[in-house]
């Protein structure tokens, strides 16, 4: 492999990258960790190689998760190589195709590990190359059918591209006849592989679990990119992220990029991470720019009166009731002194025990049953109004973004907490 892939892997964990980057570099020999991104006290990313391949493993939230969609062949030199490999990728995991003889290897198995990758594991080179690993992608649900065309598309659209092979189902086959068994093909000289699936309704496809970061060298080349594969279907999203026709996910990235987040200068890294979370598709220039604030609102209608809404959100023995995003989350300590210019502190940890962190700030104006604002330790501003309405109550947050991750993804934490307060209170 090239020393800087075109195409790179990218993959979505909650909050186990680190530890999944780790366990995939103790399964396959010639791999190791080869960066760690912090995000304050936490480590946000870790880009990590496998005999030679690069990968990038983000701690994201719960938002997406794995599913065989996408997964990746790994071709095993000796059968001793491959029976060490699928132990340590099936312990603790799901075995979809046990290891054993099929037409098509002498020995295979599928198998989605311990954090929900999945692996087809084979004796033998891939594509007769020296690639270690090959995503494979797997048309299923509404796209299934479509495993050709998007092969078709990819191959023309990026350089140092070919099609090795194309075999379709026959009459009497698995799946329907036409569609496609299995193809193995090159783009930017990265071995690829695709199929659809013979089944109809397995209950899965493509999502941002499993993404491509396509690496630019200028800004002419990010919106070519973009550009193909956001028509015809295609969808934007944020920061760079999209989906093409066939609902695969790519990230089109300049090399800018990580070069100014990884600037010495920390005013230029928080410029650019900053700007780059309001962004679609991602604009050089704009990535200097100077920082604007952006609010963002989240709301709850509460059917409780508004002393019981006040008291559920301000004593610390109920904080801690409620006071998370999601059931692997909890609060198990709140310290809060209720007054201008009194302090706050709520510990947020993960229920496996991975992380732990403070959200902690001062009191800037308390008014009873009407409004509470702070200042977080980050200097970040919030408001939170409580309005009655009848015998229910609006509680409406008003906050800063912070420059670490997309709004979207802030929006919908906060969110999820205020949401978690409704139900708790009623």
């Amino acid at each position: 492999m090239a020393k800087l892939q075109k195409l790179t892997p990218f993959l979505w964990f909650n909050n186990q990258a680190e530890e999944a980057a780790e366990f995939y570099v103790s399964v396959f020999n010639h791999s190791k960790i080869t960066n760690r991104v912090q995000a304050g006290p936490a480590v946000s990313m870790v880009q990590f190689s496998i005999a030679g391949q690069e990968f990038t493993a983000l701690n994201g939230g719960p938002r997406f998760q794995f599913n065989p969609s996408i997964s990746f062949f790994v071709g095993c030199k000796s059968k001793a190589e491959l029976k060490s490999v699928w132990k340590k990728l099936s312990e603790g995991g799901t075995v979809f195709m046990p290891l054993s003889k099929y037409d098509w290897s002498e020995q295979y198995g599928w198998v989605q590990d311990k954090f929900g990758l999945s692996w087809q594991v084979m004796l033998g080179k891939l594509g007769g190359t020296k690639q270690k690993l090959m995503p494979c992608l797997l048309f299923t649900g509404e796209q299934r059918g479509f495993a050709e065309q998007a092969v078709n598309f990819y191959n023309d659209l990026f350089p140092n591209s070919n099609i090795n092979t194309l075999a379709r189902y026959g009459k009497g086959q698995a799946g329907p006849e036409g569609t496609l068994q299995f193809a193995d093909f090159k783009l930017a000289g990265q071995l690829f592989s695709a199929m659809d699936n013979p089944m109809e309704a397995p209950g899965y496809t493509f999502n941002e679990a499993v993404s491509f970061v396509i690496r630019c060298k200028n800004q002419k080349e990010v919106d070519f990119y973009w550009q193909k594969l956001t028509a015809n279907g295609g969808e934007e999203s944020m920061c760079g992220w999209l989906k093409d026709p066939f609902g695969v996910s790519w990230q089109v990235i300049p090399d800018a990029l990580p070069k100014l987040m990884s600037d010495p200068n920390p005013e230029v890294a928080q410029k650019a991470m900053g700007n780059l979370l309001t962004m679609k598709k991602i604009e050089i220039r704009k990535l200097k720019s100077k920082l604007k604030k952006v609010q963002i609102t989240v709301r709850a209608l509460i059917h409780a009166p508004i002393d019981k809404v006040w008291k559920s959100w301000t004593t610390p023995s109920e904080i801690e009731k409620w006071n998370a995003a999601s059931d692997d989350w909890y609060c198990p300590k709140a310290v809060n002194d209720l007054k201008p210019g009194g302090n706050f502190s709520f510990t947020m940890s993960a229920r496996d025990g991975s992380f732990s962190f403070d959200f902690n700030g001062v009191y800037d104006e308390v008014a009873t049953n009407k409004v509470i604002r702070y200042t977080i330790a980050d200097g970040r501003k919030v408001k939170i109004q409580f309005k009655p309405k009848g015998k229910k109550t609006e509680v409406v947050e008003i906050f800063e973004a912070e420059h670490m991750h997309p709004h979207d993804m802030q929006r919908q934490g906060w969110q999820a907490i205020l949401d978690n307060f409704k139900k708790l209170v009623e």
